[in-house]
Protein backbone atom coordinates (compact mmCIF):
# COMPACT_ATOMS: atom_id res chain seq x y z
CA UNK A 1 0.00 0.00 0.00
CA UNK A 2 1.08 3.56 -0.61
CA UNK A 3 -0.18 6.86 0.77
CA UNK A 4 -1.22 9.58 -1.63
CA UNK A 5 -1.95 13.05 -0.30
CA UNK A 6 -4.46 15.23 -2.13
CA UNK A 7 -4.46 19.02 -2.11
CA UNK A 8 -7.81 20.68 -2.79
CA UNK A 9 -9.44 24.02 -3.44
CA UNK A 10 -11.64 25.29 -0.61
CA UNK A 11 -14.14 28.07 0.04
CA UNK A 12 -14.97 30.11 -3.05
CA UNK A 13 -12.47 28.12 -5.14
CA UNK A 14 -13.95 24.66 -4.51
CA UNK A 15 -15.60 22.13 -2.26
CA UNK A 16 -12.57 20.76 -0.42
CA UNK A 17 -11.65 21.32 3.22
CA UNK A 18 -7.88 20.90 3.06
CA UNK A 19 -5.46 17.99 2.64
CA UNK A 20 -6.86 14.49 2.19
CA UNK A 21 -5.22 11.09 2.37
CA UNK A 22 -5.89 8.07 0.17
CA UNK A 23 -4.22 4.68 0.02
CA UNK A 24 -3.28 2.90 -3.17
CA UNK A 25 -3.67 -0.77 -2.45
CA UNK A 26 -1.53 -3.53 -3.98
CA UNK A 27 -4.09 -4.19 -6.71
CA UNK A 28 -4.09 -0.52 -7.75
CA UNK A 29 -7.41 0.44 -6.18
CA UNK A 30 -7.67 3.73 -4.28
CA UNK A 31 -9.40 3.97 -0.94
CA UNK A 32 -11.95 6.65 -0.12
CA UNK A 33 -10.37 10.00 0.85
CA UNK A 34 -9.87 10.93 4.52
CA UNK A 35 -9.42 14.56 5.60
CA UNK A 36 -6.14 14.76 7.54
CA UNK A 37 -5.51 18.53 7.73
CA UNK A 38 -7.94 21.40 7.38
CA UNK A 39 -6.39 24.28 5.44
CA UNK A 40 -7.43 27.02 3.05
CA UNK A 41 -6.77 25.91 -0.56
CA UNK A 42 -3.62 23.76 -0.24
CA UNK A 43 -3.25 23.69 -4.02
CA UNK A 44 0.27 22.27 -4.10
CA UNK A 45 2.17 19.97 -1.74
CA UNK A 46 5.83 19.00 -1.29
CA UNK A 47 7.63 16.62 1.05
CA UNK A 48 10.89 17.30 2.90
CA UNK A 49 13.66 14.99 1.56
CA UNK A 50 13.96 13.40 4.99
CA UNK A 51 10.23 12.66 5.05
CA UNK A 52 9.87 14.47 8.36
CA UNK A 53 7.87 17.43 7.12
CA UNK A 54 5.20 18.39 4.60
CA UNK A 55 4.72 21.81 3.01
CA UNK A 56 1.69 23.30 1.30
CA UNK A 57 0.90 26.58 -0.36
CA UNK A 58 -2.23 28.39 0.75
CA UNK A 59 -3.67 29.74 -2.50
CA UNK A 60 -6.10 32.09 -0.81
CA UNK A 61 -6.58 35.71 0.20
CA UNK A 62 -4.26 35.06 3.16
CA UNK A 63 -1.56 33.58 0.95
CA UNK A 64 1.26 31.64 2.54
CA UNK A 65 3.37 28.52 2.79
CA UNK A 66 2.43 26.08 5.55
CA UNK A 67 4.66 23.60 7.41
CA UNK A 68 3.40 20.29 8.85
CA UNK A 69 5.16 17.57 10.81
CA UNK A 70 4.18 13.96 10.25
CA UNK A 71 2.84 12.17 13.33
CA UNK A 72 1.69 8.59 12.71
CA UNK A 73 1.36 9.43 9.04
CA UNK A 74 -0.80 12.49 9.71
CA UNK A 75 0.21 16.10 9.10
CA UNK A 76 0.43 18.23 12.27
CA UNK A 77 0.52 22.01 11.79
CA UNK A 78 3.80 23.58 12.90
CA UNK A 79 4.01 26.95 11.20
CA UNK A 80 2.95 29.32 8.46
CA UNK A 81 4.71 32.14 6.63
CA UNK A 82 3.14 34.80 4.47
CA UNK A 83 4.31 34.98 0.85
CA UNK A 84 3.22 37.18 -2.08
CA UNK A 85 -0.21 36.72 -3.62
CA UNK A 86 -1.29 33.68 -5.59
CA UNK A 87 1.14 30.92 -4.54
CA UNK A 88 0.53 27.89 -6.77
CA UNK A 89 3.60 25.63 -6.66
CA UNK A 90 6.48 24.71 -4.36
CA UNK A 91 9.46 22.38 -4.02
CA UNK A 92 11.98 21.59 -1.31
CA UNK A 93 15.69 21.66 -2.16
CA UNK A 94 17.33 18.20 -2.24
CA UNK A 95 19.35 18.87 0.93
CA UNK A 96 16.38 20.44 2.71
CA UNK A 97 17.78 23.91 3.36
CA UNK A 98 14.86 25.82 1.82
CA UNK A 99 11.36 25.53 0.43
CA UNK A 100 10.91 27.44 -2.83
CA UNK A 101 7.55 28.61 -4.14
CA UNK A 102 6.04 30.39 -7.14
CA UNK A 103 3.46 33.15 -6.65
CA UNK A 104 1.37 33.50 -9.81
CA UNK A 105 -0.50 36.71 -9.04
CA UNK A 106 2.53 38.58 -7.69
CA UNK A 107 4.93 37.14 -10.27
CA UNK A 108 7.57 36.27 -7.66
CA UNK A 109 9.74 33.29 -6.79
CA UNK A 110 10.06 32.89 -3.02
CA UNK A 111 12.57 31.19 -0.73
CA UNK A 112 11.92 30.22 2.88
CA UNK A 113 14.97 28.89 4.78
CA UNK A 114 14.50 25.67 6.78
CA UNK A 115 16.18 24.36 9.92
CA UNK A 116 17.60 20.89 10.38
CA UNK A 117 14.20 19.71 11.65
CA UNK A 118 12.44 21.07 8.57
CA UNK A 119 10.95 24.03 10.43
CA UNK A 120 10.91 27.61 9.21
CA UNK A 121 13.90 29.75 10.19
CA UNK A 122 14.81 33.26 9.12
CA UNK A 123 12.83 35.47 6.77
CA UNK A 124 11.16 34.65 3.47
CA UNK A 125 12.73 36.42 0.50
CA UNK A 126 11.11 37.01 -2.88
CA UNK A 127 12.51 37.75 -6.34
CA UNK A 128 10.17 39.79 -8.52
CA UNK A 129 9.67 38.96 -12.17
CA UNK A 130 9.30 41.38 -15.04
CA UNK A 131 7.99 41.48 -18.61
CA UNK A 132 4.77 40.58 -20.40
CA UNK A 133 3.49 38.65 -23.41
CA UNK A 134 1.08 39.04 -26.33
CA UNK A 135 -2.00 37.62 -24.55
CA UNK A 136 -3.64 40.67 -22.90
CA UNK A 137 -5.69 38.56 -20.46
CA UNK A 138 -3.04 36.08 -19.29
CA UNK A 139 0.23 37.87 -20.03
CA UNK A 140 -0.25 41.47 -18.91
CA UNK A 141 2.66 41.01 -16.51
CA UNK A 142 4.91 38.37 -14.91
CA UNK A 143 3.22 35.21 -13.57
CA UNK A 144 5.58 32.74 -11.90
CA UNK A 145 4.02 29.28 -12.10
CA UNK A 146 6.46 26.54 -11.06
CA UNK A 147 9.90 25.88 -9.63
CA UNK A 148 12.38 23.03 -10.22
CA UNK A 149 15.91 22.27 -9.01
CA UNK A 150 18.45 21.37 -11.71
CA UNK A 151 21.25 18.84 -11.08
CA UNK A 152 23.84 21.64 -10.69
CA UNK A 153 21.69 23.38 -8.07
CA UNK A 154 20.29 26.04 -10.39
CA UNK A 155 16.74 27.03 -9.43
CA UNK A 156 14.57 27.12 -12.55
CA UNK A 157 11.18 28.82 -12.62
CA UNK A 158 8.57 29.30 -15.31
CA UNK A 159 7.01 32.69 -16.01
CA UNK A 160 3.74 32.22 -17.87
CA UNK A 161 3.21 35.96 -18.25
CA UNK A 162 6.58 36.77 -19.80
CA UNK A 163 7.31 33.59 -21.80
CA UNK A 164 10.51 32.96 -19.85
CA UNK A 165 12.33 30.29 -17.93
CA UNK A 166 14.21 32.11 -15.19
CA UNK A 167 17.37 30.80 -13.56
CA UNK A 168 18.40 31.62 -9.98
CA UNK A 169 21.23 30.77 -7.61
CA UNK A 170 20.36 29.78 -4.04
CA UNK A 171 22.65 30.76 -1.17
CA UNK A 172 22.60 27.59 0.94
CA UNK A 173 23.59 29.43 4.13
CA UNK A 174 21.05 32.26 3.99
CA UNK A 175 18.35 30.64 1.83
CA UNK A 176 18.17 33.71 -0.42
CA UNK A 177 17.79 33.66 -4.21
CA UNK A 178 19.74 35.62 -6.79
CA UNK A 179 18.48 35.84 -10.39
CA UNK A 180 21.18 34.98 -12.94
CA UNK A 181 19.48 34.44 -16.31
CA UNK A 182 16.22 34.54 -18.25
CA UNK A 183 15.75 32.14 -21.17
CA UNK A 184 13.12 33.21 -23.72
CA UNK A 185 10.56 30.73 -25.05
CA UNK A 186 8.26 31.13 -28.09
CA UNK A 187 6.12 34.25 -27.85
CA UNK A 188 2.68 33.64 -26.35
CA UNK A 189 3.39 30.03 -25.31
CA UNK A 190 2.78 30.60 -21.58
CA UNK A 191 5.26 28.27 -19.79
CA UNK A 192 3.54 26.56 -16.85
CA UNK A 193 5.30 23.52 -15.36
CA UNK A 194 8.89 22.29 -15.68
CA UNK A 195 10.69 18.98 -15.10
CA UNK A 196 14.33 17.93 -15.50
CA UNK A 197 14.81 14.56 -17.22
CA UNK A 198 17.51 12.06 -16.26
CA UNK A 199 19.16 12.79 -19.64
CA UNK A 200 19.77 16.33 -18.40
CA UNK A 201 17.21 17.94 -20.70
CA UNK A 202 14.60 20.32 -19.35
CA UNK A 203 10.96 19.93 -20.43
CA UNK A 204 8.58 22.87 -20.02
CA UNK A 205 4.84 22.44 -20.52
CA UNK A 206 3.48 25.53 -22.27
CA UNK A 207 -0.08 26.14 -21.11
CA UNK A 208 -1.26 28.60 -23.77
CA UNK A 209 0.40 27.02 -26.82
CA UNK A 210 -0.31 23.40 -25.88
CA UNK A 211 3.27 22.30 -26.29
CA UNK A 212 6.43 21.07 -24.58
CA UNK A 213 9.60 23.13 -24.89
CA UNK A 214 12.73 20.95 -24.90
CA UNK A 215 15.85 22.69 -23.60
CA UNK A 216 19.44 21.55 -23.11
CA UNK A 217 22.13 22.99 -20.83
CA UNK A 218 25.21 24.41 -22.52
CA UNK A 219 27.67 25.71 -19.91
CA UNK A 220 25.14 24.87 -17.18
CA UNK A 221 21.45 25.12 -16.35
CA UNK A 222 21.58 28.91 -16.25
CA UNK A 223 22.52 28.69 -19.94
CA UNK A 224 19.74 26.72 -21.63
CA UNK A 225 19.30 26.26 -25.37
CA UNK A 226 15.82 25.74 -26.85
CA UNK A 227 15.97 22.62 -29.05
CA UNK A 228 12.31 22.11 -29.95
CA UNK A 229 8.72 22.99 -29.07
CA UNK A 230 6.83 19.71 -29.41
CA UNK A 231 3.02 19.27 -29.34
CA UNK A 232 1.55 18.39 -25.94
CA UNK A 233 -1.10 16.11 -27.48
CA UNK A 234 -1.00 13.59 -30.31
CA UNK A 235 -4.17 14.84 -32.00
CA UNK A 236 -5.55 18.35 -32.41
CA UNK A 237 -7.52 19.75 -29.45
CA UNK A 238 -9.90 22.75 -29.09
CA UNK A 239 -8.25 26.14 -29.16
CA UNK A 240 -9.31 26.90 -25.60
CA UNK A 241 -7.68 23.74 -24.18
CA UNK A 242 -4.98 24.42 -21.58
CA UNK A 243 -1.90 22.45 -20.59
CA UNK A 244 -1.83 21.57 -16.89
CA UNK A 245 0.87 19.21 -15.58
CA UNK A 246 3.93 17.31 -16.80
CA UNK A 247 5.58 14.23 -15.26
CA UNK A 248 8.26 11.68 -16.16
CA UNK A 249 7.86 7.91 -15.86
CA UNK A 250 9.98 6.21 -13.23
CA UNK A 251 12.25 4.66 -15.87
CA UNK A 252 12.54 7.88 -17.90
CA UNK A 253 11.23 6.30 -21.11
CA UNK A 254 8.05 8.37 -21.20
CA UNK A 255 6.81 11.85 -20.39
CA UNK A 256 3.15 12.52 -19.56
CA UNK A 257 1.13 15.71 -19.88
CA UNK A 258 -2.44 16.60 -18.96
CA UNK A 259 -4.61 18.98 -20.96
CA UNK A 260 -7.67 20.68 -19.46
CA UNK A 261 -10.69 21.29 -21.66
CA UNK A 262 -9.72 18.38 -23.91
CA UNK A 263 -9.48 16.35 -20.65
CA UNK A 264 -6.64 14.13 -21.80
CA UNK A 265 -3.44 12.59 -20.53
CA UNK A 266 -0.91 12.23 -23.32
CA UNK A 267 1.98 9.77 -23.39
CA UNK A 268 5.19 11.04 -25.02
CA UNK A 269 8.01 8.72 -25.99
CA UNK A 270 11.44 10.10 -25.14
CA UNK A 271 13.59 9.93 -28.28
CA UNK A 272 17.24 10.55 -29.15
CA UNK A 273 18.70 10.68 -25.63
CA UNK A 274 16.05 13.11 -24.46
CA UNK A 275 16.41 15.68 -27.23
CA UNK A 276 13.02 14.92 -28.77
CA UNK A 277 9.58 13.87 -27.53
CA UNK A 278 6.99 12.10 -29.66
CA UNK A 279 3.33 12.05 -28.55
CA UNK A 280 2.04 8.51 -29.00
CA UNK A 281 -1.32 8.27 -27.17
CA UNK A 282 -4.09 10.60 -25.96
CA UNK A 283 -6.25 9.01 -23.25
CA UNK A 284 -9.39 10.58 -21.71
CA UNK A 285 -8.88 11.22 -18.00
CA UNK A 286 -12.28 9.88 -16.91
CA UNK A 287 -13.39 13.28 -15.64
CA UNK A 288 -13.24 17.02 -16.27
CA UNK A 289 -10.34 19.47 -15.93
CA UNK A 290 -7.31 17.26 -15.08
CA UNK A 291 -5.33 19.86 -13.14
CA UNK A 292 -2.75 17.42 -11.77
CA UNK A 293 -1.71 13.78 -11.89
CA UNK A 294 1.04 11.60 -10.45
CA UNK A 295 3.04 8.62 -11.64
CA UNK A 296 2.95 5.85 -9.04
CA UNK A 297 5.13 3.02 -10.36
CA UNK A 298 2.94 1.05 -12.77
CA UNK A 299 -0.02 3.29 -11.94
CA UNK A 300 -1.05 6.82 -12.87
CA UNK A 301 -3.64 8.79 -10.87
CA UNK A 302 -5.40 11.89 -12.22
CA UNK A 303 -7.01 14.69 -10.19
CA UNK A 304 -10.05 15.84 -12.20
CA UNK A 305 -10.84 19.15 -10.52
CA UNK A 306 -14.23 20.02 -12.02
CA UNK A 307 -15.74 16.53 -11.83
CA UNK A 308 -14.37 16.11 -8.28
CA UNK A 309 -12.82 12.70 -8.90
CA UNK A 310 -9.48 10.94 -8.83
CA UNK A 311 -9.14 8.30 -11.55
CA UNK A 312 -6.54 5.52 -11.75
CA UNK A 313 -4.84 4.07 -14.83
CA UNK A 314 -2.50 1.14 -15.32
CA UNK A 315 0.59 2.06 -17.36
CA UNK A 316 1.44 -0.28 -20.22
CA UNK A 317 4.99 -1.57 -19.71
CA UNK A 318 5.46 -1.67 -23.50
CA UNK A 319 3.91 1.57 -24.78
CA UNK A 320 3.71 3.55 -21.55
CA UNK A 321 0.09 4.44 -22.36
CA UNK A 322 -2.41 4.69 -19.46
CA UNK A 323 -5.15 2.07 -19.46
CA UNK A 324 -8.34 2.85 -17.44
CA UNK A 325 -8.54 0.90 -14.20
CA UNK A 326 -11.37 0.76 -11.68
CA UNK A 327 -14.01 3.38 -10.92
CA UNK A 328 -13.47 7.10 -10.24
CA UNK A 329 -13.11 7.94 -6.54
CA UNK A 330 -15.01 11.05 -5.39
CA UNK A 331 -12.71 13.73 -3.94
CA UNK A 332 -13.83 17.36 -3.50
CA UNK A 333 -12.01 19.76 -5.88
CA UNK A 334 -8.72 17.81 -6.15
CA UNK A 335 -5.88 19.89 -7.61
CA UNK A 336 -2.64 18.21 -6.43
CA UNK A 337 -1.56 14.60 -5.89
CA UNK A 338 1.54 13.73 -3.85
CA UNK A 339 2.50 10.02 -3.53
CA UNK A 340 4.61 9.40 -0.43
CA UNK A 341 7.68 7.14 -0.42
Amino acid sequence: MRQILVGTYTGERGGGRGIYRMWREADGALTQPELVAEQDSPSYLALHPGGRALYAVAESADSGVVHYDFVDGRPRLRGRRAIPAGPCHLVVTPSGEAVLSASYDAGTVNSQPLGVDGGFVGATTSVAGYGSGPDPERQEGPHAHAVAIAPDGTVLSTDLGADLVRAHRLDAETGTLRPVAAIPLPEGCGPRHVVVHASGHVYVLTELAGGIAVLAPRSGYADLELLAHEPATRDDVPGDALGAAIRVSDDGRFVYTSTRGADLVTTHQVKADGTRLRPVADVPTGGRWPRDFCVDGQWLHVANEHSATVCTFRLSPRTGAPEPFGDPVPVPSPVCLLPLP
